[in-house]
């Protein structure tokens, strides 16, 4: 595998380069990244890459000076160059004390990089360059071991007496961080361009970036938004080690809210010697995370018992139970028993109950063949979840659960007779159809007379009175939550002529549509 070494000072030019493409998958392995020039020299005699990706312009030592230092030290890294327009002549500099090509930031793609690094791939092998640098030791092994070893301990001899000559698992001190992203079981859940696996991929990425700079830190991702880094520390007081953790926990925090706009909160452990006692640490560290205070919400009593960070099964029971009884006011009152019970000191619900919530929800939806209500309600996609407190979250899932229920054409027909819940959930299902009182009627198997005697007297409105003003209903959540023109909305509102849409709205609501397209005004509850 081909050693790759990156060098740029900006942090955030560093991340996405690293996460252009998966590097390992394409036989390269990043040992390294460098915040400067000086910086780079350093990491190059360390590790002797094979390649040294570098940018031109960095303010202590530029790229011109770092390729001729290394040219004088008959250092066998090839160079790849990047450069702005701005600065060809140091690019020409640079050529001149053999790097071996350039390529322009503003144009540089995943394709363009790969093909030149085939390019000085080639070239390493015709100059007789040994490029089995495939090692047990890379970042991603390490990050899966570090994993292991919080989960389960020590499990096999061998391969721990392996790791222990890396640096990371082998120095005389340890401080071991807990970071978890806020609220992000809510975020990955309603936020439609939040893909959860690409978040963590990204962190991953962007925190491996700012601890090579830093020259210490191994993260790893654990569940639910939880991330562990491991430090590690040779020759430090012990409140020098918790200053650098502390320093460089503040940097991932920061970088993190910059990059994503998520907020993140931390816990550093004691320091400690024995890696095999990683675990236990571990534990009490994600304990006393748990204890934090959380943004906006009133911590119970230290004195309090623990409370267990998983819904217990007759908990999920009761409220599927619930759900399929579509009893609101049990719902709510199930939700705010469960806050209350599960809720930590921090006066925080763990991402894993919230995750078992939602996934309750999503449940539900599935089993009534319903749309999912994450995908297709822009009021929760819009929302800050980042930055919402506890008891937010709690009105949030309680309107959440309403809204599914709300959601389901079965909802609120039940006291109705069984040709009017049928008629009423064919209406709901088939709205944007042409819908007869004739054509319902003989799917019923009913005479119309008879249909149109029962809806009055039960429904205490006409047929078609109902299915316009249902339709009025979806055409007014089509303005709110879409960009689409008010044609397009009239059309999969059910409508078939435009102009009376026109006119039916502005009777059922007393404005135009184009009065709420240009207000939202629509999106304020009906009365």
């Amino acid at each position: 595998m081909i050693q790759i070494l990156l060098a740029d000072d900006d942090i955030l030019s560093l991340n996405r380069l690293s996460g252009l493409f998966d590097w390992n998958a394409n036989g390269y392995e990043i040992v390294g990244q460098a915040l400067g020039g000086a910086d780079c020299l350093k990491l190059v005699d360390k590790f002797k890459p094979d390649i040294l990706i570098l940018d031109i312009d960095m303010p202590d030592k530029n790229g011109v000076e770092v390729t001729k230092q290394l040219q004088e030290q008959h250092s066998k890294t090839k160079i790849l160059i990047l450069s702005n327009y701005d600065t060809y002549d140091f690019v020409r500099d640079a050529m001149r004390y053999g790097a071996f090509d350039y390529l322009l930031k503003h144009q540089l793609t995943a394709g363009i990089l790969l093909n030149k690094l085939q390019e000085m791939k080639s070239q390493l092998e015709k100059e007789g360059m040994s490029i089995s640098h495939l090692s047990y030791f890379t970042t991603v092994a390490k990050q899966k071991y570090l994993q292991s070893l919080l989960k389960n301990g020590i499990t096999n001899q061998e391969e721990h007496r392996h790791m222990k000559t890396q640096e990371d698992f082998s120095s005389r001190s340890f401080c071991l961080s807990v970071l978890q992203i806020t609220n992000f079981i809510l975020i990955t859940h309603f936020s439609p361009d939040m893909d959860r696996e690409k978040l963590i991929e990204s962190i991953m990425t962007l925190a491996t970036n700012i601890f090579a700079s830093l020259h210490n830190g191994l993260i790893t991702y654990m569940e639910y938004g939880q991330f562990v880094i491991l430090f590690h520390y040779n020759e430090s007081s012990t409140s020098e080690i918790l200053s650098r953790v502390s320093g460089a926990m503040r940097l991932i925090v920061s970088n993190i809210q910059k990059v994503f706009g998520l907020s993140a909160m931390y816990q550093a452990s004691d320091i400690f010697t024995d890696i095999a006692g990683l675990p236990g640490v571990f534990g009490l560290t994600a304990r006393r995370l748990e204890q934090q205070p959380f943004s906006g919400s009133s911590p119970r009593s230290a004195a309090l018992p623990e409370v267990s960070n998983s819904l217990d099964i007759q908990d999920e029971k009761v409220l599927m139970d619930a759900l399929a009884e579509m009893d609101i006011i049990k719902i709510k009152t199930l939700l705010q028993d469960i806050f209350s019970r599960y809720t930590s000191a921090s006066g925080c619900l763990s991402q894993q109950i919230i995750f078992q919530l939602l996934q309750l929800g999503i449940r539900f939806q599935k089993e009534k063949g319903l749309e999912l209500l994450k995908d297709t309600d822009a009021e929760f996609r819009n929302m800050n979840f980042s930055a919402m407190s506890q008891d937010a979250v709690f009105r949030l899932l309680s309107d959440y659960f309403v809204k599914i229920v709300e959601h389901n054409p079965e909802y609120g027909i039940s006291h109705y007779s069984f040709h009017i819940q049928n008629a009423i959930l064919y209406i709901h299902q088939n709205y944007k159809e042409d819908i007869s009182l004739s054509s319902l009627a003989d799917r019923l198997h009913i005479s119309p007379t008879h249909l149109s005697r029962l809806f009055s007297k039960e429904v205490g409105t006409s047929f078609i009175d109902y299915m316009v003003s249902y339709r009025v209903d979806k055409a007014r959540q089509l303005i709110c939550h879409s960009n689409l023109d008010l044609k397009t909305i009239a059309e999969q509102a059910g409508f078939h002529s435009y102009n009376y849409f026109l006119r039916t709205y502005k009777e059922k609501t007393g404005h135009t549509p184009t009065q709420d397209m240009n207000s939202k005004r629509s999106c304020a509850p009906s009365g």
